[in-house]
């Protein structure tokens, strides 16, 4: 297979958490799936590039601007959807409402017929809209709503089933360039796995790896509150140091 430049663009991030559910973020849980998808993908030969490795921030106009530098094939944008009544439930996809060619509309069919298939929630159908990711875009685009952060019931699944997301997107992404899955059987990581390994934000990099350096922390769990016994062993390293 050629290889195909996939960028994927986990929304929100930094001081933009987007929606907030009952237990988790939107901002946290789209990264979780943008990172376990950029293994499968470049395991099958794709090349990868995701618009934020970690919980910052970017612009919609610094996202749409990275895939276009790139060069990307297609463009991908991963998101939880929120609603007031919290009986909203539901997966749905979207692409430009305006002049969008006929491949993003492609993307999206193959995006969204993998997805709904198996996710588990009930199918919103496939739209259109005024989104700045697929308008500023210079390839096929499509974003994708997994589920309503505010639903319980939908929360449970976006914020506890991340490699199942991420494989049903990836086989959207085969579907869209005529690539069979490997239909292997694959361990599932969970939630805290990924949470486990997240890398630092931009302004803490410097202070997470001189932590390490010092033995002060191992530099997992950044993103995780700390308990007591955690907080009193760096104290109690730093003063080692001294």
């Amino acid at each position: 297979m050629i290889k195909k430049k996939v960028f994927i663009d986990p929304g929100h991030g930094g001081t933009d958490p987007g929606a907030i559910g009952a237990n988790s973020k939107e901002s946290a849980n789209v990264l979780a799936i943008a990172l376990a998808l950029e293994k499968k993908l470049i395991a099958q030969g794709y090349e990868v590039k995701l618009s934020r490795r970690s919980d910052v921030y970017l612009t919609l106009s610094q996202r749409t601007k990275m895939a276009n530098d790139w060069g990307a094939d297609i463009f991908i944008s991963l998101h939880d959807n929120s609603a007031v009544n919290k009986t909203a439930t539901g997966f749905e996809t979207f692409i430009f409402n305006g002049m969008a060619s006929h491949l993003s509309t492609k993307l999206q069919t193959c995006l969204h017929e993998a997805i709904v298939k198996d996710i588990g929630l009930r199918d919103r159908g496939m739209k259109s809209a005024n989104f700045a990711v697929v308008r500023e875009t210079k390839m096929p685009a499509a974003l994708i709503e997994y589920g309503f952060i505010s639903n319980l019931n939908d929360e449970k699944i976006i914020a506890n089933e991340i490699e199942k997301q991420a494989q049903l997107t990836f086989v959207g992404i085969n579907k869209f360039y005529g690539v069979t899955t490997d239909k292997k059987e694959e361990t599932p990581v969970s939630k805290e796995v990924y949470e486990k390994n997240a890398a630092p934000s931009t302004w803490a990099a410097d202070a997470v790896k001189w932590a390490i350096a010092n033995s002060v922390s191992d530099g997992t769990y950044l993103k995780r509150p700390a308990t007591r016994e955690e907080i009193i062993t760096m104290i109690y390293n730093v003063q080692r140091k001294k």
